[in-house]
């Protein structure tokens, strides 16, 4: 401790043994009494610097409650508006409470401390407050009465474990305003966000009684009878909105299908979409809203075309890029892919389609040119980073350089040091080194971190089975993944792989079969074909083989599978 600080020790709720500060049990037994000042303002001046140490240490509470002092005895709401803010972060809602309520005498006008007071009020249960805070709130709003009701709608549900106490609040303050339409909308929204569709729908009609031009009523009406399922009458809705000939059609269409797609209305937002293009052929938004409809309906024809139509365009057409780029993958045709990835300059999938680009460059074996491509990437977005790391080793274990995939999981990690993903691609890297040790680290501190990591528990179970005889070890692990994701192929090869050693040939055939028959990876064949094998079915584990050589003829486990069994 600096020798100017030292004395202020006692005042700073420190101990001191000679320039050290100690903690915990060593403090508590060191009596410290409340400092004594000649005047407020030096008071304050020390529990402000009191409150700047700790925050610098980390600890906010303290930092806070330390402000709080000091607004005893000067009054700067700027003060209180940190000490809340420090409050918060602590997590700490009864010092967030006092702090501000502090705010907000030192500060009538101030919306932000009413914010924070009707929302940490409604986690405590104090709904009087709230409602004193929310009221206040509306009647002075800037945008007016029905806007201050919306902002305490909007307010409240992001409290979304007090769903019940908000809309007590609301009904309560639309029972103050109950002629208003802006207050029978903001119950209906809250409602809406805190699944009372009964309620939301019962707020919406009402709003629109008392104002039938409302449009964003009927908006929230369409909504709720999305949520309902009731098509029909939403489609009214919005053919009533229509009727003024004010509202843009496509505009309108286009915000109704998305309701329809976040309810899996999937037809009937394709016959929304359809709509749309009869008016406006050309609009952009329809067509990629159709063309994902499509590539979802496995329609890469039907797909593609609406993408097209968007790429020839400009509007979106980088996004349309990458999903023709996508297309052109699905169809084994990696030079048409690499030509519209090359196209993806801007937009939602600039990342993807980069990453997507150097692994088919990878594939092709401009291995180098693959590299170059995601090392300027990482310059341009250094906060992704960790994922262009990952695709440069997952391009290298690809071409069996696994010493360098090694190295560029190293260089990741120290920049990324508690990622899961790059200890579990760096557990590849290491197994294919047959460095089971370090690789089985690597997935235990994974499961470390979170215990009901499948993709670890699969991986750490299957390397078992693969690299040692701890068959028992590795089928409780693996059964454990099961319990988790009981539908993953590649959990249930792993199974069938530990039933295999175990030498349970038919439980093993079992499991392999079902994993195959959901995934046809060359691995999945490579085992199956194996238990076929030792069962006696060669002719069946040859075809399976030899369709998945066909695939993929330089896949290691699988050739390594085949040369040492027939040869």
């Amino acid at each position: 401790m600096p020798p100017q600080y030292h004395r202020l020790a006692p005042a700073l709720g420190l101990c001191v043994v000679g320039w050290a500060t100690l903690g915990g049990a060593a403090c508590a037994a060191v009596p410290v009494s409340e400092p004594k000042f000649g005047s407020a303002e030096a008071t304050a001046e020390y529990y402000i610097l009191a409150g700047e140490m700790a925050a610098n240490r980390k600890q906010p509470a303290l930092a806070a409650a330390s402000f709080l002092k000091a607004l005893d005895n000067v009054p700067d709401a700027g003060l209180a508006e940190r000490a809340t803010a420090l409050a918060l972060n602590a997590a700490d809602e009864d010092l967030a409470l006092r702090a501000a309520r502090r705010w907000l005498e030192l500060e009538e006008t101030s919306l932000e401390a009413r914010e924070v007071i009707a929302r940490v009020a409604l986690r405590k249960g104090l709904l009087d407050e709230t409602y004193e805070q929310g009221a206040a709130i509306v009647r002075g709003h800037a945008g007016g009465e029905d806007e201050g009701f919306r902002h305490v709608a909007l307010l409240l549900s992001q409290e979304a474990a007090h769903g019940e106490g908000a809309l007590a609040v609301l009904k309560r303050l639309r029972e103050s305003w109950s002629q208003l339409a802006g207050a029978h909308y903001a119950v209906g929204l809250a409602a809406l966000r805190f699944q009372d569709p009964e309620l939301a729908e019962s707020s919406a009609r009402e709003a629109l009684r008392l104002q039938p031009d409302s449009r964003e009523a009927l908006l929230l009406l369409t909504g709720v009878l999305v949520k309902r399922g009731n098509l029909e009458a939403a489609d009214q809705v919005v053919d009533e909105i229509l009727k003024d000939g004010k509202t843009p059609a496509a505009e309108l269409r286009l915000g109704y299908v998305k309701l329809l797609l976040d309810g899996n209305h999937y037809a009937h937002a394709q016959r929304q979409l359809d709509l749309i293009l009869r008016g406006d052929p050309n609009n952009a938004d329809a067509h990629f809203a159709l063309g994902l409809l499509a590539l979802e309906a496995q329609n890469a024809d039907v797909a593609e075309t609406h993408f097209k139509a968007v790429a020839a365009q400009g509007a979106r057409k980088a996004d349309a890029a990458y999903y023709l780029g996508r297309i052109a993958e699905l169809r084994d045709r990696p030079d048409d892919a690499l030509r519209w990835y090359e196209q993806v300059t801007g937009g939602n999938q600039t990342v993807d389609a980069a990453v997507r680009r150097a692994l088919l460059l990878g594939e092709r074996g401009k291995l180098d040119e693959a590299r170059g491509l995601l090392e300027r990437q990482r310059r341009l977005f250094p906060p992704l980073a960790t994922r262009f790391y990952l695709a440069e080793g997952e391009l290298l274990l690809q071409a069996n350089r696994d010493e360098q995939a090694l190295a560029v999981y190293e260089t990741a990690l120290q920049q990324d040091p508690d990622n899961a993903d790059l200890f579990y691609a760096r557990s590849l890297a290491f197994e294919r080194l047959n460095r089971i040790d370090r690789a089985e680290a690597d997935l235990r501190r994974i499961l470390d971190a979170d215990k009901d990591d499948a993709r670890a528990l699969n991986a750490l179970g299957y390397m078992l089975a693969v690299h040692t005889e701890r068959l028992e070890e590795a089928r409780g692990l693996i059964g454990r993944a099961m319990e988790l994701d009981p539908d993953d192929a590649a959990v249930i090869d792993s199974m069938g792989w530990v039933h295999y050693r175990l030498g349970n040939l038919q439980e093993a055939r079992s499991l392999l079969e079902k994993a195959f028959d959901k995934f046809k990876d060359p691995e999945v064949a490579a085992h199956l074909g194996e238990v076929l094998w030792k069962m006696g079915d060669k002719d069946r584990a040859r075809a399976i083989w030899d369709a998945a050589l066909s695939e993929d003829p330089d896949h290691r486990v699988l050739r390594e599978t085949v040369d040492r069994l027939t040869r």
